[in-house]
């Protein structure tokens, strides 16, 4: 019956036995009782009941106490399983246990008990107050949010935080140069009152970066996209460009340019919050197309279309040729374009693109020269 359990002797360990001991007993009667090995399921039960009980700390702390007020036989001078008498509803006892006798005479008896105790509740309800867990304080999250120059230069700020009821502090918080959006700063014993004793939690600072008129973050690296016209584009350009530490840097834009191309320049990026040195700027390429045109700008265009060879610049029939399942005219470019449509659907690379021309010789005048730097990337996302 629940009335007779003992966890200590259904482990058969000593009621000072440590919790290396107890798991150790656990385990040898578990193998030996488990129903998938052939064992006794209820006698599985019990080691699994009793283990669950003796291997918490406040669990096992509710059960000595139980068992020290009188719990389970071997009681006082009534012979029964309590100290005050004879057991449920009896006459002996002190007044002083009668809440427990009428808990136990309305019908909770043992059963009720121990599965207060699995449960963590207390052995003897709310009637009986036994020493509670110390337990830490929660975090407290605050967002900061900071502009772009302040992310990249580093910043102190002071932050007002509510830790709990009616408790506001200022916080003075120096944020490192480098902060990225969704950077934590933890300050330790700066958030939640603890309960019980237990220590404060922890303020926890995360950082977030307003956007930019012209630049964007990915970790340390920061992004800028460059307009470019269709003639710059096309026959090739030297364009400076602002970097975010305020220096300037001269870009050469080689002929041909196409959309989203990126120009990499090594160092001149946002300082790096762990680890050393500084990311890169990244420059794209974005094809700025004017939405009208003057009549110089259209004759010009229509001369350039003329002298275009329209066999070598329109692929349209071989898309033609494609969707028909017809093969696409030898000796054409519509050929050409096809093949590397095959290729393309087999798996195979497409032909790598020709190597920009390296950086060239400084400039003249005040223009500062071309960054040693400067690195271009393939076409494509990054």
């Amino acid at each position: 019956m629940v009335a007779e359990k003992d966890y200590y002797k259904v482990l058969g360990v000593k009621a000072d036995a440590s919790t290396d001991e107890i798991k150790k007993a656990f385990k040898k009667l578990a193998r030996k009782h488990h129903p998938d090995a052939g064992g006794d399921e209820a006698r599985f039960k019990d080691v699994s009941e009793a283990y669950e009980v003796l291997s918490d700390k406040g669990k096992r702390e509710e059960y000595d106490n139980f068992l020290r007020f009188g719990g389970i036989g071997g009681g006082a001078a009534g012979g029964g399983p309590f100290p005050w008498g004879s057991g449920p509803g009896g006459q002996g006892g002190q007044g002083g246990w009668r809440t427990v006798v009428t808990d136990f005479a309305e019908g909770g008896g043992f059963g009720s008990i121990f599965e207060r105790i699995r449960q963590g509740e207390g052995a003897f309800g709310t009637d009986w107050e036994f020493p509670q867990r110390a337990e830490k304080g929660r975090d407290v999250q605050v967002t900061l949010l900071l502009s772009f120059e302040e992310a990249f230069e580093g910043v102190e700020k002071s932050v007002t935080v509510k830790a709990g009821a009616g408790t506001v502090q200022e916080i003075d918080v120096k944020v490192p140069a480098g902060a990225i959006e969704g950077g934590r700063l933890r300050y330790k014993g700066r958030g939640g009152e603890g309960a019980h004793g237990g220590a404060r939690g922890d303020l926890v600072i995360v950082t977030s970066l307003k956007e930019h008129a012209l630049y964007s973050r990915k970790g340390a690296d920061v992004h800028l996209v460059l307009p470019l016209g269709v003639s710059e584009a096309l026959l090739g350009t030297q364009v400076v460009v602002p970097a975010p530490d305020g220096s300037k840097v001269r870009l050469r834009i080689p002929a041909g340019t196409q959309e989203g191309r990126t120009f990499v320049v090594r160092g001149k990026g946002a300082p790096r919050v762990k680890g050393k040195g500084t990311g890169d700027l990244k420059v794209k390429a974005h094809i700025a197309l004017p939405k009208t045109l003057n009549a110089s700008q259209r004759a010009a265009l229509e001369a350039f279309a003329a002298a275009s060879d329209p066999a070598g610049a329109d692929i349209r029939p071989a898309i033609v040729a494609a969707t028909a399942g017809a093969p696409a005219a030898p000796g054409t470019a519509a050929e050409a374009a096809s093949k590397a449509g095959a290729a393309a659907a087999a798996g195979a690379p497409a032909p790598a693109e020709a190597p920009a021309a390296p950086a060239g010789a400084a400039a003249t005048g005040s223009a500062p020269p071309f960054s040693p730097t400067q690195k271009e990337v393939p076409d494509g996302p990054e």
